[in-house]
């Protein structure tokens, strides 16, 4: 009798258990269901195409999920992606996300073991590639003794990174795109626009002098 009634109580906990996850099963089905990523919107990105963002944030399988992307990028370490300081992500809604992107501020590259070294605008290196970005100049002449990911250049005066900052957003400000940014052997500055070499001197009057070259850039066409 003992026995019977064990194996009654054997089967209504086996029962239970099955039942509970199924439940489980069911809630866990409809939660990656329902906040499965189906949209995404990304902003504040120049280097990256918005696909290119997306797949580097959010991957595939079980990342795919809303909710486990806002809490895995809110309260876990954030991957080193190249070119990107941080990034937020908001929900929009179940199936819908927003990426916004913070990048870092890339002012040159140089040649080094034939890779392109990028660098920010205090001389950190950022990102090695055999790839040439579309808008960032080469800066030559200047040299260094070594150089590692994520620590700035070794050059003797670190105050030419500051040169280069001022010289690149004259030269945004003035939609000027130079090919390259060359330092001669007495700190003189050069600019390669094409064909055409620009003499700046040793970075005096900067302003007025990219000013007037703008004015200018109509005759160098040819």
């Amino acid at each position: 009798m003992a026995d019977t009634v064990r194996s009654k109580k054997g089967r209504k906990g086996l029962i239970i258990a099955t039942a509970v996850l199924a439940i489980i099963a069911v809630l866990l089905l409809s939660v990656l269901g329902i906040f499965r990523v189906r949209e995404v919107t990304v902003s504040g990105n120049e280097y990256y195409t918005n696909e290119e963002i997306a797949n580097l944030v959010i991957g595939d399988g079980i990342s795919r999920n809303t909710l486990y992307l806002y809490f895995r990028y809110k309260y876990m370490e954030q991957p080193e992606i190249p070119f990107i300081d941080t990034f937020d992500i908001e929900i929009d809604s179940f199936s819908s996300i927003t990426i916004r992107v913070y990048e870092k501020e890339i002012v040159g590259y140089v040649k080094y073991l034939g890779k392109n070294v990028y660098f920010d605008k205090d001389g950190i290196v950022v990102e090695s590639s055999d790839e040439v970005m579309e808008g960032v100049p080469l800066i030559s002449g200047i040299s260094f003794d070594e150089l590692a990911m994520y620590e700035a250049l070794n050059v003797p005066d670190p105050d030419i990174f500051n040169t280069i900052l001022n010289l690149t957003q004259l030269l945004s400000k003035y939609d000027l795109v130079p090919d390259e940014i060359r330092f001669g052997s007495s700190s003189e500055l050069y600019l390669e626009l094409g064909d055409v070499t620009v003499e700046l001197g040793e970075g005096d009057y900067l302003d007025e002098k990219i000013s007037r070259l703008k004015q200018l850039e109509s005759d160098l066409e040819g």
